[in-house]
């Protein structure tokens, strides 16, 4: 609130107003009542009535005039308040009248005026003389009004007394406040040149940032719009992927099924092959066993035309015997007509006989040839029997071949049915592949037509990103030196005693140095309360040891800012804690950005709060902090809680862990990402990301 001297004196002189008001009202319904009960005249009540309210009526006026910032209606109320009181004292017996002046005259210690004070505590003193004047004019001294007039004197006294000591220890202490502001001013002006000159930079290099930040956003734009086009061309690419990928597996599953088929007609073909050469095997034989039947059959005619002419042969032979029978039933008959003349004579029988042994002689050479041609019918018989029977074979033989034959003519005509089925089958699916090739042909171009639109826009996306990455670099060299002005200005701010112990939290960390000679040693302690320039510690490890020749310091972290108390005076309290007394403003050190080295190391938590460990991977690490992702929901609300952590395969570590707290939660659907801040610097690691990070 911006001080103003004249509206004090107007809340002044208004509360000064109220609280005379009240008494007033108060007091004039008092007598009202006692005229009720008679125990005032009403004569007297109008007197008290005018002296009540003409000064204050009075007063009215002199700021209606004056303005309400007068210093004339503190006299105002003096005088006037005053003959109200004086009337009071001489026109009534009570002994507590002389409390009446206390409301009004406690009011005025707002104005500061010593001398004010004092003049109306003599003057009413004074009054209070007059009223015990009175009293023992009218009644006499008596013991008991000596008393009361002491008691009452010695109160107004105190009474007056303590107001001026009260307005001199205000006056004190805001002319202390005024040297101290007096004094802070040379620093406080500095430190406005110091703020002007840094808000300069900052502004400029915010100024820098912001144009960077515009030009950056357009860029974005750019590159959303290019991604957008890209998932839309990318969603093109996918449906017609997936399109050529159907066709491809239709295409593949024919290609299965013509492999299937040709696969079959090849074993189809061996098949006929085989049915074909064993076709050709038993028409080899029909045509020798036709051959053989041939050569049987002209040796049966040549048999037939050799029986033929053996046949003749006995009909003509038989034809003789006939001719000799005929003959030799002649000469019977002859020879039994020679009987007959049997004795007559002798010498026609001689004629019979030899007629009869010459057709005996042609008899017998007839029957021999008979027999010889009968012979030759018997062999030729044979033969022809044998070819006939041969001939039959072979006919049997002939006709199993060709039911053989048309049975295997049969299989090769099945054969060639089915494989002229799945001729037109392979047809029609080498058909449907052509008809999928083209339309794969067909989306092929379309999907190189958008993957050169998309080439097009990762390529305008990728100029844009570089001309972000540029701008971005510039970005951070201004960030860089706005974080450089901010942290030199903290530290200079807060030397000046902007920071103090008020900075400091229940539940943060610190670390109390304990140096002995040339011997410092360390120890983590958590803050359990701050009271005034008093930091209440628990021992985490309980292994310090008070040692009234060492010296203390203490260094906390707050936010990005390290604050430096030195010569700190610990002491052991009842409850087995430490308390920190500190002195002054600390010496504040801006905390130093780091470059952050990504790493993805498997790693083991240890949170504060939780009895179990938990899994997470590493994100990055810093000489001065480190960010891990984990999906345990123990991290949600970790924010300021301690941790450590064991990283896996970092020989930086070599097996030691990292402590810190937890700066920030990022909830990132289900797994948190977390940063957190180490309590000391870690210059080994500082050297490991320089080595390792380019």
């Amino acid at each position: 609130m911006e001080y103003k001297e004249e509206v004090f004196k107007k809340r002044a002189n208004k509360s000064t107003m109220i609280m005379w008001l009240l008494i007033g009202i108060i007091l004039s319904s008092a007598y009202f009542i006692e005229v009720l009960k008679g125990a005032s005249t009403p004569k007297y009540y109008i007197s008290f009535l005018a002296v009540c309210w003409l000064p204050f009526f009075t007063g009215l006026l002199v700021l209606k005039l004056k303005g309400t910032s007068t210093q004339i209606y503190s006299e105002v109320i003096s005088v006037g308040y005053g003959l109200l009181y004086l009337f009071v004292l001489m026109t009534t017996d009570t002994n507590v009248t002389f409390a009446y002046i206390f409301p009004v005259a406690s009011m005025l210690i707002l104005y500061k005026n010593r001398w004010l004070l004092i003049r109306c505590g003599i003057l009413n003193i004074l009054a209070i003389v007059a009223m015990l004047a009175k009293t023992a004019l009218r009644n006499g001294f008596t013991d008991n009004t000596v008393a009361d007039a002491e008691i009452q004197v010695a109160v107004v006294i105190l009474c007056y007394l303590a107001y001026v000591l009260a307005i001199d220890h205000i006056s004190k202490s805001d002319g202390a406040m005024l040297d101290s502001v007096k004094s802070n001013l040379a620093r406080v002006v500095k430190t406005i040149e110091q703020v002007k000159v840094a808000s300069h930079s900052v502004v400029d290099g915010v100024t820098v940032v912001s144009e960077l930040s515009d030009e950056n956003k357009e860029s974005a734009e750019i590159v959303v719009n290019s991604m957008e086009q890209l998932s839309r061309n990318n969603e093109v690419l996918h449906e017609k992927t997936d399109s050529s990928l159907d066709m491809t597996n239709k295409i593949s599953n024919q290609v299965k099924n013509v492999a299937g088929l040709v696969q079959e007609m090849v074993i189809l073909a061996d098949e006929s092959v085989t049915h074909a050469q064993t076709s050709s095997e038993q028409l080899a034989d029909v045509v020798n066993s036709t051959n053989e039947m041939a050569q049987l059959s002209t040796e049966v005619e040549q048999i037939l035309r050799e029986f033929r002419s053996d046949f003749d042969m006995v009909k003509a032979e038989t034809g003789t015997i006939e001719k000799i029978s005929g003959q030799t039933n002649l000469l019977a008959l002859n020879a039994s007509i020679e009987a007959a003349r049997a004795g007559e004579a002798g010498k026609g029988f001689a004629v019979v006989a030899d007629e009869i042994r010459d057709l005996s002689t042609g008899t017998k050479n007839s029957s021999n040839s008979i027999m010889n041609a009968l012979s030759h019918l018997e062999s030729t018989a044979d033969r022809m029997t044998e070819s006939i029977t041969r001939t039959l074979q072979l006919i049997n033989t002939t006709l199993e071949k060709i039911s053989q034959v048309d049975t295997s003519v049969a299989r090769i005509t099945a054969d060639a049915t089915k494989l002229g089925g799945n001729v037109q089958v392979i047809d029609s699916a080498m058909q449907e592949v052509e008809h999928s090739n083209r339309n794969m042909v067909d989306n092929m171009n379309q999907i190189s037509e958008v993957m050169d639109l998309m080439t097009a826009s990762i390529t305008e996306a990728d100029e844009n990103t570089r001309v972000m990455r540029s701008k971005y670099a510039e970005t951070t060299a201004n960030v860089m030196n706005i974080s450089s002005i901010v942290g030199q200005l903290i530290e200079e701010l807060g030397d000046g005693g902007f920071m103090s112990t008020s900075d400091i939290k229940p539940g943060m960390y610190l670390t109390l140095e304990e140096t002995q000679g040339l011997i410092t040693k360390e120890y983590s302690e958590q803050v359990i309360e701050v009271v005034d320039e008093q930091i209440i510690v628990n021992d985490l490890h309980d292994t310090l040891t008070l040692s009234k020749t060492a010296v203390y310091n203490i260094t906390v972290t707050v936010d990005n800012g390290i604050y430096r108390w030195n010569e700190v005076k610990v002491a052991v309290r009842k409850d087995g804690n430490y308390s920190l007394t500190v002195s002054g403003n600390p010496k504040v050190f801006n905390r130093r950005k780091y470059r952050r080295m990504p790493i993805s190391n498997s790693c083991t938590l240890f949170l504060e709060g939780v009895d179990h460990p938990l899994t997470a991977r590493m994100v990055n690490i810093s000489a001065g902090g480190f960010a891990f992702s984990a999906p345990a929901k123990e991290l949600q609300d970790a924010k300021n809680k301690r941790i450590r952590v064991q990283i896996n395969n970092l020989d930086v570590m070599k097996g030691k862990d990292m402590e810190g707290t937890i700066i920030r939660v990022t909830n990132n659907e289900g797994v948190y990402i977390v940063g957190c801040r180490m309590f000391d610097d870690n210059m080994d690691i500082f050297h490991y990301v320089e080595r390792n990070y380019k």
